[in-house]
């Protein structure tokens, strides 16, 4: 392990919280946020197509995208 000097380490430091001060940047063209609504992280993906997950007579029915995933999958 490479030993870092306290200066050196406060100055990465500082220039880590300058950028994250920085505003975020703009929406790209064509960019949107893809929703997940809670319920969707606490079930399988039942696939293909939409997500065929039964919640009590509703049927999950979101794109495969849209849930977590764990590296098996």
């Amino acid at each position: 392990m490479k030993r870092i000097r306290k200066r050196d380490l406060l100055r990465r430091i500082e220039s880590i919280e300058e950028r994250l001060a920085l505003p975020a940047p703009a929406v790209l063209p064509g960019q949107q946020a893809i929703p997940v609504e809670p319920t969707i992280a606490h079930h399988a993906y039942e696939g293909p197509g939409p997500c065929r997950t039964d919640w009590f007579g509703t049927v999950c029915g979101q794109h495969r995208d849209a849930h977590h995933h764990t590296e098996s999958e």
